[in-house]
């Protein structure tokens, strides 16, 4: 990265990266969900997954530091 930045917490380098949600199938990058979690309902039986219908939405992004491991994380 040539416009690397500098770490919040340690001044070292700061490289570019994303979050992978991962499923039995397929890997995704990973999304911020506005508000709570609310699990999805089913023929009105509720299981472990979360719906996320008609609710904004945006790719996570990080950086990682190269030197701590501190990350930042960006929901753009």
């Amino acid at each position: 990265m040539d416009d690397a930045l500098p770490c919040a917490k340690c001044g070292g380098k700061l490289r570019r990266g994303f979050i992978a949600e991962r499923s039995e199938h397929f890997t995704m990058i990973a999304r911020w969900i506005d508000g709570e979690p609310v699990n999805a309902e089913l023929f009105g039986i509720k299981g472990t997954n979360v719906d996320v219908r008609n609710r904004n939405q945006f790719p996570v992004r990080s950086l990682r530091c190269d030197q701590c491991g501190f990350l930042e994380l960006y929901a753009i």
